[in-house]
């Protein structure tokens, strides 16, 4: 009879202290993949739990650990400035083990880059921006225009070859011939300088 009352005494202590007695907090944890996170501001939300990710960041774990059979459901509180990132496999029921199984995808937003050209009267310009984008405006064109320009990308628009019997130098540019503009990419489309063709 007496352990019998010291059992019944001793469970509703447990009761009033679950912590203490290993009934409350879980203990595994929630975690993910992150891929091209290339700005700052996403935050993660699961079960109140609000979860700042980086820039550059590869991964992430939130602090709460779950309990077995305990459900979460991972959300993008806020999502990056200049870019947007989705979630995969970020809801379900914890087992035995721990759940690493979310996938946080994220793409920065693109904008037009362009610029006014004058004195086009010949074929053959080709327009640059870094190693991989080119762009070859017609005689007669008076402007010019790189589609897919990241948000916050350092850009630097050269003349890779000028126009039959012209030379072309951007307006303001930094360089002795003038033949390249630099800048960062802003979050909208953005217009960037002028290129002055003339006979050489």
């Amino acid at each position: 009879m007496k352990n019998l009352y010291l059992r019944s005494m001793l469970a509703a202590a447990c009761a009033v202290t679950l912590a203490a007695c290993g009934g409350s907090g879980g203990n595994l944890y929630l975690s993910g993949q992150v891929s091209s996170l290339a700005k700052d501001g996403l935050i993660l939300l699961n079960n109140g739990e609000s979860l700042p990710v980086p820039a550059g960041q590869a991964s992430f774990v939130f602090t709460k650990l779950l309990k077995t059979d305990e459900r979460y459901d991972i959300s993008i509180a806020q999502q990056p400035k200049g870019a947007v990132c989705t979630i995969t496999n970020g809801s379900g029921k914890a087992t035995s083990y721990s759940v690493s199984t979310a996938v946080v995808n994220c793409t920065t937003n693109t904008y037009p880059l362009s610029g006014t050209i004058t004195g086009l009267t010949a074929n053959n310009l080709q327009l640059v921006n870094g190693s991989n984008d080119s762009i070859s405006p017609l005689a007669g064109s008076s402007s010019f225009t790189f589609r897919q320009v990241a948000d916050g990308a350092s850009y630097n628009i050269s003349v890779k070859s000028n126009p039959d019997g012209l030379i072309c130098k951007f307006q303001g540019s930094g360089s002795a011939d003038g033949h390249d503009t630099i800048g960062t990419m802003g979050s909208s489309a953005t217009n960037t300088s002028t290129l002055n063709c003339a006979p050489k």
